[in-house]
C-alpha cells in the first residue's frame, strides 16, 4: 500500500505512512533470517541424514550433546516444518496362553542377559542368523554373532566366550526356540549353574529388552545396509555394536550411552578415600 501511494501520487514514504497511519520503522523493516536458526537447520538436517530412523527427541540429545542450547519443543517444530519424520510400522503382538514366573529385575551389570535371533538375507539369497545378547541392567549390547548357521552348540560356544571376557549372569531370558532348548543349552547352563528363563509361547514382550535390540538393529542398521558377503556383515554388525554401545543416546538410560551409564555406575561406587 505504502508503495502504491509513493508511486503513484509522488509523495514522500513519511507522508504515505501518516495517511494509512503507519509506523515508519514497521515500513522499513525487513525480515532476516537468523544466522544461528540456519545453522541448526542444517545440523538437524545432516543429524537426520545420518540417523534417518531417530526421532525428534533423540536428534534433540544429539544437539543438546553438541552444545546447542535448545529445548525439545523448537526441535519439534523444526522437526515437523522440514517433514523428517519417518511413519512407524509395527506388527500386532499376539496373545498367548500360558504364564511364566516374574524375573527378579537386575539390580547390577551381568547379573540377567537376554538372547535371541536375528534373520536376514545376503545378495545371493542365502539367509543367516544373528544371535544378539544384550545386559539388561546397562543395556549394553554384549555380542552380535552371525553366521548362516547357528547351531545349539554353536550357542554355547559363543557363551562360553561371554562368560569369560565378562563373567558369569545369573540368569538368562529367551523364548523356546529349539537352539535355547536344546541338550547343549541344557546341559550348559545347569554345568554353570545359570537360571535359564523362558519366556511364554507368543508373548516376546516378555522378553521385552532383547525385542527392543532387535528393533533397532533391524531398523537402524540391516534395513540400511546390502550385505553382500559374511564377513561384511560381520564387519558391518561390529561397527554398528560398538556405535550402538559408545554413541547412541537411550532413552531408558535418561539418554546415556550403555557406556556412559556403566562410568557413572563405576564412579558411584568407587570406595572414597578415609580421612585421618
Amino acid at each position: 500500500m505504502i508503495g502504491r501511494l509513493i508511486s503513484k501520487h509522488a509523495i514522500t514514504q513519511r507522508r504515505a505512512c501518516a495517511l494509512v497511519s503507519l509506523q515508519r520503522s514497521t515500513c522499513r523493516y525487513q525480515a532476516v533470517a537468523r544466522k544461528k536458526e540456519q545453522d541448526l537447520v542444517a545440523r538437524l538436517k545432516q543429524l537426520a541424514l545420518r540417523y534417518p530412523r531417530f526421532g525428534y527427541l533423540r536428534l534433540h540429545q544429539l544437539l543438546r550433546r553438541e552444545g546447542w542450547a535448545i529445548n525439545h519443543k523448537r526441535v519439534y517444530r523444526l522437526y515437523k516444518l522440514l517433514k523428517l519424520k519417518i511413519k512407524l510400522k509395527r506388527g500386532r503382538k499376539r496373545g498367548g496362553l500360558h504364564q511364566r514366573t516374574a524375573l527378579p529385575p537386575a539390580t547390577s551389570r551381568h547379573q540377567v542377559w537376554a538372547l535371541d535371533f536375528v534373520h536376514d538375507r545376503l545378495v545371493d539369497g542365502r539367509q543367516v542368523r544373528i544371535l544378539g545378547v544384550i545386559d539388561h541392567y546397562s543395556r549394553e549390547c554384549l555380542s552380535l554373532c552371525v553366521d548362516t548357521s547357528l547351531s545349539g552348540l554353536r550357542v554355547v560356544r559363543e557363551l562360553n566366550s561371554l562368560v569369560s571376557e565378562y563373567g558369569k549372569p545369573s540368569h538368562i531370558v529367551s523364548d523356546n526356540g529349539s537352539e535355547f532348548t536344546s541338550h547343549a543349552i541344557q546341559a550348559w547352563h545347569a554345568s554353570k549353574g545359570v537360571q535359564w528363563h523362558y519366556i511364554s509361547p507368543g508373548k516376546p514382550q516378555q522378553n521385552g529388552h532383547m525385542e527392543s535390540l532387535n528393533g533397532k538393529l533391524r531398523d537402524e542398521c540391516l534395513n540400511m545396509h546390502v550385505l553382500h558377503g559374511l564377513e561384511e556383515a560381520r564387519s558391518i554388525l561390529k561397527h554398528w555394536r560398538i556405535y550402538y554401545n559408545h554413541e547412541r543416546p537411550h532413552s531408558s538410560l535418561n539418554y546415556q550411552t550403555p557406556q556412559e551409564f556403566i562410568n557413572k555406575q563405576r564412579g558411584k561406587n568407587k570406595p572414597t578415600m578415609m580421612k585421618n
